[in-house]
């Protein structure tokens, strides 16, 4: 049985990274022609990436359209798992399905209907638009993460620091908001990604704005060049490093924690 598992296991992941593995090999390819045998290895795609205005100017707008939605994610996510998580919640089902029926929304209808909001409120098409909406698919995410850590807590801890004198605010401060840092800090990287990965609503709502994803689906559909998949292994590159340092960080903050939570 463990056999047939691992072996399901190891077919699931090469349908998935094998692709990914393909498209980086040939990233370094010294022909232009994308196929078996290799010509030599080569770096040049990735200087001609490098040197693309396209590229660069994308990359910019994707990485500052990326901040806010990283930080409104985090920031919205924190209070709904606060409201989820508060004890004696009515409707708590209710609640639960709305945070997370953009998730469930396909992206197309969900793309349609912000469209029809953002000209509705005046917002348009452009940055501030693109922002909202993708703030809106990342909360779920955030929320989750959020609510995942907040459980967990011992309510013990603002509790004695309530008995001790301290406001709702100071508690929620100084005990409770160092204890989800690491949370925090996976929302926001997470609602990152999700905006830099994000194609469907920033062909709905960039407008004359446009990120890489919409760099990458035009220059897709003229031609398969060989520094479109430099472009797509320096996208994914970029997303295991943010995705290692929020790694990192959360068990710095463990290892910091640790002491409090097991004194000798």
């Amino acid at each position: 049985m463990s056999r047939t598992v691992s072996l399901v296991l190891a077919l699931g992941v090469g349908f998935f990274y094998l692709p990914i593995v393909v498209l980086a090999i040939f990233s370094f390819n010294a022909s232009s022609l994308m196929a078996f045998p290799l010509s030599g290895f080569t770096l040049s795609w990735y200087a001609d990436l490098f040197g693309n205005r396209a590229f660069l100017e994308g990359f910019l707008t994707s990485f500052l359209i990326a901040q806010p939605v990283g930080i409104l994610g985090a920031f919205i996510g924190l209070l709904a798992a606060l409201a989820l998580t508060a004890p004696g919640l009515r409707f708590r089902a209710v609640f639960v399905v709305l945070v997370i029926l953009p998730f469930l929304v396909p992206k197309t209808v969900l793309s349609i209907a912000q469209a029809m909001l953002m000209n509705w409120v005046g917002l348009g098409r452009g940055a501030t638009a693109l922002i909202a909406a993708q703030t809106l698919v990342a909360v779920p995410f955030a929320t989750t993460i959020i609510a995942a850590v907040l459980i967990r807590l011992d309510p013990r801890l603002e509790e004695a620091a309530r008995d001790l004198g301290a406001t709702p605010w100071q508690s929620f401060r100084r005990v409770l908001l160092p204890q989800l840092s690491g949370a925090l800090g996976a929302a926001y990287s997470i609602s990152v990604i999700l905006s830099l990965a994000d194609l469907t609503i920033s062909m709905f709502l960039a407008g004359r704005t446009q990120p890489l994803s919409l760099v990458v689906a035009s220059e897709f559909r003229r031609e398969l060049k060989p520094d479109l998949n430099a472009m797509q292994v320096s996208v994914l590159v970029l997303t295991a490093v943010i995705v290692a340092l929020t790694e990192l960080n959360r068990r710095r903050l463990r290892r910091r924690a640790s002491p409090m939570r097991d004194p000798e």
